[in-house]
């Protein structure tokens, strides 16, 4: 990642940190599918219920600012696709909302990995 913290290489949203969320997502979606589905107390259901709209709320957050990053910088974003990821891309200083996003999709990836290797007790951030 470039030095200064806000700044962010195209090649490194389109295929790292959007892949990585994509990943991080399944895991959560299917795990809490998982947990609702044996689920038997109307809490714990209640729960489960509140913790996927939450996510998914979060998720939808995270992706209307990559999108709009993605659509600003559109050029060189189908400049990197057409070179097939084989080129760093452009370095891009993203808004506050989208740098936001950005490191949201990071920690949630994070998150999920370190759930991953037993160092967390649930998928999701926050909890």
């Amino acid at each position: 990642m470039p030095s200064t913290s806000s700044d962010v290489s195209l090649h490194e949203v389109v295929y790292e940190v959007i892949p990585n969320l994509n990943t991080a997502e399944k895991l959560v979606n299917n795990t809490l599918e998982s947990l609702l589905a044996s689920a038997s107390n109307p809490l714990d259901i209640m729960r489960r219920k509140e913790q996927q709209q939450a996510f998914g709320l979060e998720i939808h957050h995270v992706r209307m600012n990559l999108e709009h990053l993605l659509e600003r910088y559109r050029d060189e974003v189908a400049e990197l696709v057409r070179a097939e990821g084989r080129e760093k891309g452009s370095v891009v200083t993203p808004d506050p909302f989208e740098a936001q996003a950005i490191r949201s999709a990071v920690d949630i990836y994070q998150h999920v990995r370190a759930y991953q290797r037993g160092e967390r007790r649930h998928p999701l951030p926050g909890r």
